[in-house]
């Protein structure tokens, strides 16, 4: 099953942290073995403000992440195109005003995929179906 999985939990995915909670842990297992984990490009950009905000991610945590995910052949790097970009229109901005999690969201949305997140207003938003 094709999954997109939100900032956080790639970023936690790939550290093997216990943060994931196990349905999300097992969701991005199973997608990283059929080769249908879907990252948003989005992804990298919100991580790149993370550098600069709350630093809760190192430039070169980034950089290895990008490295990881960029080498993989279960990884889809997915881009931000003119589906993305309608499908982000159709998200409540009071419900979602993050650009960056609307844009994953709109991923999601796209692919017809459920998201991994632990964000609970995009789980709430019911506007894509999520794991966690």
């Amino acid at each position: 099953m094709r999954v997109v999985a939100d900032s956080h939990a790639i970023v936690w995915f790939v550290a093997g942290s216990f943060r994931l909670s196990e349905p999300a842990r097992d969701a991005l297992r199973a997608a990283e073995r059929e080769g249908t984990l879907t990252v948003s490009i989005a992804t990298f950009i919100d991580l790149w403000y993370v550098t600069q905000t709350t630093h809760g991610v190192t430039g070169g945590d980034l950089h290895r992440l990008k490295s990881t995910l960029s080498a993989s052949s279960a990884v889809d790097v997915h881009p931000v195109d003119e589906a993305v970009a309608d499908a982000f229109a159709t998200i409540d901005r009071s419900a979602i005003a993050d650009p960056w999690d609307r844009l994953i969201m709109a991923t999601a949305m796209t692919l017809n995929a459920p998201l991994i997140t632990r964000d609970v207003p995009i789980r709430q938003a019911g506007a894509v179906e999520t794991i966690w």
